[in-house]
């Protein structure tokens, strides 16, 4: 995993640290991704990898569509931020080990279109993403949208998702998911 980022820096000049509660006060659910983006890696307003782990959650959570708030290699950084060792993955806010993974190796699932297999939501249950691929199917002439199946390896886990949204969410990093064949699942 040589992808790694040091943590935040210090804040900029003239800006204070703030706790994550502080800076997603008053916030839409769909504002909370731009506004931790900006406190932990533009202005350095929050540097505790704790309270950094808790926005993360928040704002990938509470958005409606995060992979489209903030481009994808910002997420990466943001899930990089919130894990003390490249060890780690985030867990319902939480960072873990990845040997609490169910194995070093886990198959996933994504209902989508085909431009969009590759995103970075993912989950264990297929009758979810049976679900997320027909939801939108025949709206607007839109393209049909199928189950996607992948096997990857642990260290390509960012963050496991299970408390909120009843998605059992698993986030993938970005950058190594195109390495892995993305295949249409067949029952």
């Amino acid at each position: 995993m040589g992808r790694r980022r040091p943590g935040p820096g210090p804040p900029v000049e003239g800006c204070r640290v703030m706790s994550w509660s502080e800076v997603s006060a008053r916030l839409g659910r769909n504002d909370m991704p731009y506004a931790l983006a900006m406190a932990v890696l533009v202005n350095g307003e929050m540097t505790d990898a704790d309270d950094i782990a808790q926005g993360v959650t928040d704002a990938w959570c509470s958005a409606e569509w995060p992979a489209q708030a903030l481009d994808a290699s910002i997420w990466w950084n943001l899930f990089d931020h919130a894990v003390a060792s490249p060890c780690d993955y985030l867990h319902d806010g939480v960072a873990r080990d990845r040997e609490e993974l169910p194995g070093p190796e886990v198959t996933l699932y994504r209902g989508a279109i085909e431009d969009h297999r590759y995103g970075m939501s993912w989950t264990d249950n297929l009758e979810r993403a049976t679900w997320f691929a027909n939801r939108f199917n025949g709206m607007s002439g839109g393209a049909v949208g199928k189950v996607w199946q992948v096997t990857v390896d642990a260290d390509v886990i960012l963050a496991r998702f299970q408390e909120r949204r009843g998605e059992d969410e698993f986030v993938l990093d970005p950058h190594l998911i195109e390495d892995y064949a993305v295949e249409e699942y067949v029952a």
